[in-house]
């Protein structure tokens, strides 16, 4: 019963899908909550097996509008999905590495997009923890944009192509943590 239920639900959500974003003048709104990605590479072949397998696992992991594409939200019960269209759209194939200065923890959320050539690009933040405070705050914050920007420039993606045309997703979201570590 579970395989046909699951079935009748990706059916359902395709035909809403279809029904929805088949129009010319569609386009997503403003408040289209955002899909968690970890920045956590994949292995060469798991890269090859994303991407074999993209346009197999579009119409159940992507919402899209002409060039654009929004990673589904999926509902508790439902890890294995998540991680499967995780995996297949959204880890990176590449991470250059950084140093970073010891001596600040901070925890920063922050919304993201991939372009269709694979380029991520900050859209806004928050943070969770260790916002600079003060007479130096505002520097501080403009300092770790600066940071986070350059960091999120040197990862990489495998650009997504869906049926022959490249895609961009556009509701991604991670945590970027950056720690002291006193007890060395």
């Amino acid at each position: 019963m579970k395989p046909r239920f699951l079935i009748t639900c990706l059916g359902v959500i395709f035909n809403l899908t279809h029904a929805n974003f088949s129009s010319a003048g569609a386009s997503f709104p403003e408040n289209l909550p955002s899909f968690s990605c970890e920045l956590k590479l994949l292995t060469r072949d798991g890269l090859n097996t994303a991407v074999a397998n993209r346009e197999r696992f579009a119409k159940a992991c992507l919402a899209c509008i002409g060039d654009e594409c929004a990673m589904r939200i999926w509902p508790a019960g439902y890890e294995d999905r998540e991680t499967l269209c995780r995996n297949t759209y959204c880890l990176p194939k590449k991470m250059q590495k950084m140093t970073f200065a010891e001596g600040y923890n901070m925890s920063y959320r922050y919304r993201y997009q991939i372009s269709p050539d694979g380029k991520a690009t900050i859209l806004e933040g928050t943070y969770l923890e260790g916002e600079p405070k003060g007479v130096t705050g505002k520097r501080t914050r403009e300092e770790h944009r600066e940071l986070l920007e350059k960091f999120v420039s040197r990862v990489e993606y495998e650009p997504i192509v869906i049926d022959g045309r490249q895609k961009s997703l556009i509701n991604l979201e991670t945590v970027f943590k950056m720690g002291a570590d006193y007890e060395r």
